[in-house]
């Protein structure tokens, strides 16, 4: 049925929200690498005493999905310095004889 003029954008599933089986099959990976947890240690074990360098390499890929990645900070701030006496910011007391 096309769209016919006049009638509102019916509603449909909120932009970005998942479906069913992307919330199940993400289950299923989640308990898989749960058990996996083991053997995914000794392989990175493997992996640093034969090429340390790999291990690097792949540990850097890994550790993406777990540690936020750094964004640029695009607040912009307006700040002006006008000259100063510090003797008129700090008052300094002479000792009393």
């Amino acid at each position: 049925m096309p769209f016919e003029k006049g009638h509102s954008k019916a509603t449909g599933r909120p932009k970005g929200s998942g479906n069913k089986l992307d919330k199940e099959a993400r289950q299923v990976f989640l308990e898989t690498l749960e058990g996996q947890a083991e053997h995914i240690a000794e392989a990175f074990e493997q992996i640093r005493k034969d090429n340390p360098r790999a291990y690097l390499e792949i540990f850097a890929k890994y550790a993406q999905y777990f540690v936020p990645k750094k964004t640029e900070n695009t607040d912009k701030v307006d700040l002006t310095v006008n000259d100063f006496n510090i003797k008129d910011v700090l008052s300094f007391d002479k000792p009393k004889p």
